[in-house]
């Protein structure tokens, strides 16, 4: 299969299985088909007003009280209705409002007649058997208040969570046997008791009686939808939330990931009422639903400087017009000051107020990032447009302007949310792999130019420094065969002209000449800092020399540490040095034996020449003779000193050599002749 192909086969199978899964959940959620379930479409409905709200309902109800307060109330039947039911909520608050305590509340009795579910499948029989396997699932219930449900006149629930919330977003689910103490026949009739804020309204869906195993996968799919994904998502949106926050500590720069964070906890805070109150609530209520009804709007402001980063241009008056309107709500809706009535009368409009002011926000920014053409401005002003029509759906189910049976959209949108910042942080991500594959690409390129600069000036430097050294050498080179084979020639050619040199001088004067000659060439080869190598060149060079003049060589050199300091020119000093101390050996010491050893001291080694000649006593430097002279300056130009001491048996001569050479005297080949034998 090809990679393209691949890539699209890939998310195809994907998505088919979670269409799979998605029809398999549907399926279970259907039930057992081989089990019967009755759902409630009528019911009987009696509402009794002006009661005093309470927090334990009656234990068991009894027939003169509800004909009584029927009575009471001006409405002498119960009346029919259709399921879903509703009662209308006041959007406005009124001056009656009040606090909760002195607002008039009203009970709402909901009938059901099970006499006639005997014949059910899964039912039939239970009328005489036990009923604990019965349920009663109500998909939603909703106002300000609580529930009650009586079997057959008995009390076998009752809400215990907060009043406001305990019945926003939870469908009932309950065991027609109560808490299943007691074996207890299937009853005959149900009864809901609903008190509620008379200004709240309420809502009520259709019911469902039948099987657990019928009954319980419809009501985990209603849960899942109203509440477990709500859960689901203020955990998920959280966990982006921090992530968001530990990219803008690193990237203090990029702004807009902080208020993704704030955005996201204001998205959290939004979340808990759809999944929290049916357990007492931490912090009292009226504070809890300050939280839920202002996090909406900080929601509107967060959202809207979010989409202003990606879209430079959007009205900054737009942005400080919602951060006022925010300021404002905060402060009068807060329950300490209790400037306005509380917030459960209140909350019909400030949402109303938000969807309004949310409006023209939404549409100018969008507008503005359609304008500039930003991809990140479109999707996150599209996903404020997606808003729009769920805040309106939600605020209609709110005030039972839309059916009970119906789910809050808000929960669900919140995918739309999440998958706009994951678009947006990997389209920043790919965008940053991609710019910095730029710049590496453009270093790579300057760096590759930078080399071929470096390499072209490389060649020009090695070119110059070879002409130079190949200068500098062929100098020297001229510069000692000039002060040395050249002054011997000329020295030994005006003796000639004199008539004074024998032919067996002339001999050894062109020898000398060719040896010196030899010892030159021999000095450009490279030693590599062994100055050993160097010693037994002067040995091969000598040697013939030595055996002519009847001087028997001994060799007593030893291995010494290299001297890294040795190049050709050092070389020639050396040879030079030891080539004279050789020299006056043969000449005027009368020696029939030469001792050459090597020694490691301190600081360097040491050359030794050792005879056994008729001795030698040197004169001062300044008094020395010209041989002597360049001896020792050839050994400073080198940092290293000759000496020569007499011995009991001859002449010892040391040339001593430094192992590191920190500093060398400069010294002009000029001013270092080679001895004239003939001087």
């Amino acid at each position: 299969m090809k990679p393209a192909a691949r890539a699209c086969w890939r998310p195809s199978r994907a998505l088919a299985a979670l269409l799979l899964f998605v029809a398999a959940f549907c399926a279970a959620a259907q039930g057992d088909a081989t089990l019967c379930a009755h759902q409630f479409t009528q019911a009987r409905v009696l509402t009794q007003f002006g009661v005093t709200p309470s927090d334990e309902p009656p234990r068991r109800l009894e027939a003169a009280m509800l004909a009584g307060a029927a009575a009471d109330s001006g409405k002498a039947n119960w009346q029919e209705v259709a399921l879903p039911y509703t009662w209308p909520r006041a959007v406005l608050p009124d001056a009656t409002a009040g606090r909760a305590a002195r607002a008039p509340w009203q009970v709402t009795w909901v009938e059901f007649d099970l006499r006639g579910l005997n014949g059910l499948s899964g039912l039939s029989g239970l009328s005489a058997a036990q009923a604990e396997d019965a349920y009663l699932y109500l998909p939603r219930w909703q106002t300000i208040g609580r529930i009650a449900v009586y079997a057959d006149d008995r009390l076998i629930y009752r809400s215990s969570g907060d009043v406001v919330w305990n019945s926003f977003n939870f469908p009932l689910w309950m065991p027609l046997d109560g808490d299943g103490a007691a074996s207890t026949p299937l009853p005959s009739v149900l009864r809901l008791r609903i008190e509620s804020l008379t200004s709240a309204g309420g809502a009520l869906s259709s019911a469902w009686v039948g099987p657990r195993p019928a009954l319980e996968p419809r009501y985990q799919w209603r849960r899942l939808l109203q509440s477990r994904i709500s859960e689901i998502m203020s955990f998920a949106v959280m966990g982006l939330g921090l992530f968001a926050l530990l990219v803008w500590l690193l990237r203090r720069r990029e702004s807009i990931y902080l208020l993704f964070a704030v955005y996201t906890l204001f998205m959290a805070l939004r979340g808990l009422h759809y999944y929290m109150g049916v357990e007492p609530l931490p912090i009292p209520s009226a504070w809890f639903g300050w939280i839920t009804v202002n996090s909406v709007n900080a929601l509107l402001v967060t959202w809207y400087f979010f989409v202003a980063t990606l879209v430079p241009k959007a009205p900054r008056f737009v942005g400080r017009a919602l951060l006022a309107l925010l300021a404002v709500s905060w402060i009068v809706t807060m329950p300490a000051l209790a400037v306005f009535p509380p917030f459960e009368a209140m909350a019909p409009l400030s949402y109303l107020l938000t969807i309004l002011a949310g409006l023209p926000a939404v549409v100018t920014i969008a507008w503005v990032a359609w304008r500039q053409g930003s991809r990140e401005g479109i999707l996150a002003s599209s996903v404020g447009l997606v808003d729009l029509p769920v805040a309106i759906h939600d605020w209609l189910m709110q005030n039972y302007m839309a059916s009970p049976e119906d789910v809050y959209l808000w929960p669900v949108s919140t995918t739309a949310r999440l998958v706009m910042f994951i678009y947006i942080i990997l389209r920043r991500y790919v965008g940053a792999v991609d710019e910095v594959e730029q710049a590496n690409v453009r270093l790579a390129e300057r760096l590759r130019e930078r080399e071929d600069e470096l390499a072209a000036n490389y060649a020009q430097l090695r070119e110059v420094q070879q002409r130079e050294t190949l200068s500098r050498e062929r100098q020297r080179l001229m510069q000692d065969i000039h002060d040395g084979m050249g002054s011997q020639l000329m020295s030994a050619l005006k003796v000639a002209e004199a008539g004074k040199l024998s032919e067996p001088q002339m001999a050894m004067v062109l020898r000398e000449c060719i040896d010196d000659l030899k010892l030159t060439v021999d000095s450009l080869e490279p030693v590599e800092a062994d100055l050993l190598l160097l010693l037994a060149t002067l040995r091969y060079r000598l040697l013939p020399r030595l055996i002519d003049a009847n001087l028997r060589l001994r060799w007593e050199v030893a291995d010494v540490p290299p001297l890294m300091w040795l190049d050709p020119r050092s070389a020639l000093h050396i040879l030079r040095i030891l080539q004279e101390g050789i020299s006056n050996v043969m000449q005027h010491a009368g020696a029939t034996e030469l001792r050459v050893a090597t020694r490691e001291e301190a600081l360097g080694v040491s050359v030794i020449l050792l005879d056994n000649g008729r001795g030698f006593s040197p004169r001062p430097e300044g008094a020395a003779g010209r041989g002597l002279s360049n001896m020792v300056r050839r050994a400073r130009a080198v940092g290293g000193e000759v000496t020569w001491e007499a011995t009991p048996d001859g002449t010892q001569f040391k040339l001593w050599l430094p192992l590191r050479q920190e500093h060398m005297d400069g010294l002009a080949d000029s001013t270092l002749s080679m001895p004239a034998t003939l001087a």
